[in-house]
């Protein structure tokens, strides 16, 4: 048997590896064609083809496909017109580990790796062995015996993943929330809407479903999930009177906490049950989040001048993670930069969050789109600037002391930088050269 391995990112590499370990015979392959992937094949030492189309499914009883692919890509919709068998890198892994693991898995537009973070955190304070793999993490598929001796998994997992994945039957599946993104990979919203709730198929009576109680699509599939269903936001397992509540039990004071957000409240929630569920006692869940604080790029003060506070958002990559945003700084005068890379998705639910802006600058690929947009539908200042330096600049000028001065693009980063961790330190620079990180 043949297994192409298509798309040569991190994920794929860590899939060629682990199938060349196990003996297979292993052909690679990319659409692009470039020095980087040269080197990789080179370091690989397979049989691979760049620039590849449809020639490489010749002989090919199976592919394994980098999350970067889309499923419309021409080798994937050849593959599947001649019944070859697709699978993401993730369902790779998971066949790799095979059973005896338990697994948390998280996914949702909004939050994933915060949540995922945050259950890391809670583990290993109670001193429970795991391990943690997945979409901002690493490759399964490279880590598969150190996550067998952990014997427990947590996993993020993103559409992409989704996408191609087989039924797992995780023991703990949650979906934070689903919002419009990435419509320039799937074939629509309701594609993504699918491919999201893959994270339930397979789970039986005895496994857990975590579910957001505000999210229009977790209550609409709540009745229809065969787990056991606990809704994060109500019925005991919610924020109420300054305290987060599980199963009507106290998990921690809103005060005691060096987070805000009722976003960031609610994730803590969902990382407090999955934790849980794995064998933490609520008491070392207590202490564990006492002491967590959340990942940069994520609503983080970066600098503070002139009486302006800058704050690196970077991480909101789509409209749902703006609103969140300004909706937390609610009270305060705010100057936006959104923008980035196109990804065709619409700002409407932004709309209703700008009242408390000054200004919105727009940059980068979608910077112009965005424009147009707002100012047809907002009556608030509206600037254009072709890219970030320049959209900070501006920012600066609009500014007044007492201000944010807010990054929170609701764009991928990809016009400018490599990923939304360097354009989050980019901003930093501009802001005032200084990270200053809190909470």
């Amino acid at each position: 048997m043949t297994v192409l391995v298509y798309g040569l990112g991190e994920s794929g590499v860590a899939a060629a590896r682990a199938l060349l370990e196990r003996g297979e015979r292993v052909v690679v392959a990319d659409a692009a064609e470039d020095g980087r992937l040269r080197g990789v094949l080179e370091e690989l030492g397979v049989e691979g083809v760049l620039g590849a189309g449809s020639e490489v499914l010749e002989g090919v009883s199976r592919v394994v496909v980098s999350p970067g692919v889309r499923p419309r890509d021409a080798v994937l919709r050849e593959a599947r017109r001649r019944g070859v068998e697709v699978i993401s890198e993730v369902g790779l892994g998971m066949e790799l580990l095979g059973s005896g693991v338990r697994v948390a898995a998280v996914t949702g537009t909004n939050g994933k790796t915060t949540v995922v973070d945050m259950v890391r955190h809670i583990l290993r304070g109670a001193g429970v062995k795991h391990a943690v793999a997945g979409n901002s993490w690493r490759a399964l598929s490279g880590c598969v015996e150190e996550v067998r001796r952990a014997g427990v998994l947590v996993l993020e997992v993103s559409s992409f993943q989704l996408h191609h994945l087989p039924p797992q039957g995780f023991e703990v599946a949650a979906l934070l929330n689903v919002r419009p993104d990435h419509l320039n990979w799937h074939a629509s919203f309701e594609e993504y809407v699918r491919d999201k709730l893959r994270i339930f198929e397979g789970q039986g009576g005895g496994d857990l479903a975590l579910l957001s109680a505000g999210d229009p699509i977790c209550r609409r599939v709540a009745g229809q999930l065969a787990a056991e269903v606990l809704m994060i936001g109500e019925g005991g397992t919610e924020v109420r009177d300054g305290r987060l509540l599980l199963r009507g039990e106290i998990v921690a004071e809103e005060r005691e906490l060096g987070f805000v957000g009722l976003h960031n409240l609610h994730d803590a929630l969902f990382a407090a049950a999955a934790a849980e569920r794995l064998g933490t006692e609520l008491g070392a869940v207590r202490e564990a989040l006492r002491t967590y604080r959340l990942r940069p790029h994520r609503m983080q003060v970066v600098a503070e001048e002139d009486g302006v506070t800058y704050v690196d958002d970077s991480k909101a990559t789509n409209p749902a993670a703006v609103a969140a945003a300004l909706q937390s700084l609610a009270g305060r005068s705010v100057v936006l930069i959104l923008g980035g890379s196109e990804k065709e998705t619409d700002f409407e639910e932004v709309l209703p969050h700008l009242q408390g802006c000054r200004a919105v600058v727009c940059q980068g690929e979608a910077g112009p789109r965005l424009h147009q947009y707002l100012s047809e539908r907002w009556s608030g200042e509206v600037a254009l600037e072709g890219d970030l330096a320049s959209a900070v600049a501006a920012a600066r000028r609009l500014a007044r002391r007492g201000d944010v001065v807010l990054l929170s693009p609701g764009c991928a980063s990809f016009d400018q930088f490599s990923g939304y961790e360097e354009r989050g330190e980019a901003f930093a620079r501009l802001a005032g050269g200084r990270r200053m990180v809190r909470g």
